[in-house]
């Protein structure tokens, strides 16, 4: 398997430097050097001690940018045209469907009475009075 130098498992595994140099000194990790004198970590003793790198780094490539054909806006101006008018018509059923679900109770007018006192009492004790008496 790979070794890598403590600074980039450190990096490839999201912690800090200072945490995998803890984890070496107190052997809960093997490391080794390498040629240049460096530290390194074997991918297989990362992977025993704190499993597959998080985020798939191992197994999904970096992605290549995309290289597909480009569209010209001339080419998409139909279809935006289409989304603005498809937006306009559920805002207008939006509305619509605002102005169904809301329906006033019908209000029924009193038709006009000769004299006042048939009205019935004008104040709460006089209600109270009526609903009493």
């Amino acid at each position: 398997m790979a070794k890598l130098t403590i600074g980039r498992m450190a990096k490839l595994y999201g912690l800090h430097r200072s945490t995998l140099h803890e984890a070496v000194a107190k052997g809960r990790v093997t490391a080794g050097f390498d040629g240049k004198g460096q530290k390194v970590i074997d991918l297989s003793e990362m992977i025993r001690v704190y499993g597959e790198p998080p985020g798939g780094a191992l197994h999904s490539p970096t992605p290549a940018p995309n290289t597909g054909p480009t569209v010209s806006e001339e080419a998409l101006q139909p279809l935006l045209d289409e989304l603005k008018l498809l937006r306009e018509e559920v805002r207008e059923l939006r509305q619509a469907l605002l102005r169904i679900e809301h329906k006033p109770d019908p209000v029924t007018k009193p038709t006009p009475k000769a004299s006042t006192a048939s009205q019935g009492p004008a104040t709460w004790a006089g209600l109270l009075d009526a609903l009493e008496g």
